[in-house]
């Protein structure tokens, strides 16, 4: 093997490893969004998951509007989110991943499908449990040498009762933000959550590979399915069909009065 063979095959492999420790990084600060998504530290997930330096750093919940913008998720997670510690917990868990990281190394795209349960105390301290299945796509920057979130969505599947399976408690689904507010959020982007009335599409879709970060999230997202489904519905018309009323309303969430 020549010399130029032999330093391009070099330069190859230092791409892959690189690519490599990429995807083990993004596995690691995914792991830590979801052991610090408890009462006690919700408000440490912007500092340390998220890319607060780029200014249009976003978090997208259920039918809860896309929150944009350092102060934007750093309100999110430390007021709006805020939960009662005692008796309260949440736990999701991380499952099919497909990260793609970017030719040129500087960003990445990434899926996760994730079953979970919470418990949630209402005004009365009384907890109750559910089982809350969904999943995620996020996009990931490099940020000082660190890779972190840069837009993520949690597209819910099911939040049931526990006692109850999710075909025959879909009707009293929780919708809204878990605290009133009065932050300006973006509109939803997408929210269709299990019903027994309409067909489910198979957003998120996982990413391709790619060289360099263009267009959004749900670009990608979607994918081949994003022609498809608009503009013949829109970003909520499904959920408005099987439920008679408009998303983002506080209902059916426990926690919602404290």
């Amino acid at each position: 093997m020549e010399h130029k063979e032999m330093e391009a095959l070099l330069q190859s492999c230092q791409r892959e490893l690189e690519r490599l420790q990429a995807v083990n990084e993004i596995q690691k600060i995914m792991g830590r969004y979801e052991v610090v998504h408890n009462p006690l530290t919700m408000w440490r997930t912007p500092i340390d998951c998220f890319a607060l330096t780029m200014p249009d750093v976003s978090m997208e919940v259920s039918d809860w509007g896309v929150w944009v913008g350092a102060e934007a998720v750093q309100y999110l997670f430390g007021t709006v989110m805020k939960e009662e510690p005692v008796g309260t917990m949440f736990i999701h868990t991380l499952a099919t991943p497909v990260i793609e990281v970017a030719g040129d190394g500087q960003t990445a795209k990434g899926t996760w499908h994730s079953p979970g349960f919470e418990t949630q105390v209402d005004a009365q301290r009384v907890p109750h449990g559910f089982w809350c299945w969904g999943s995620y796509s996020v996009d990931f920057i490099k940020e000082n040498g660190a890779w972190k979130i840069w837009h993520m969505k949690w597209w819910r599947t099911f939040r049931c009762d526990y006692y109850k399976s999710w075909t025959d408690c879909w009707q009293d689904i929780m919708t809204g933000p878990p605290k009133r507010h009065q932050f300006q959020t973006e509109p939803i982007t997408f929210f269709h959550p299990y019903d027994t009335l309409t067909a489910r599409e198979p957003f998120p879709v996982n990413p391709k590979p790619y060289e360099t970060y263009t267009g959004t999230m749900m670009d990608w997202a979607m994918g081949e399915f994003k022609d498809e489904y608009f503009p013949g519905d829109t970003a909520t018309s499904k959920f408005e069909f099987a439920h008679g009323k408009k998303p983002g309303v506080i209902e059916n969430n426990p926690s919602a009065d404290l």
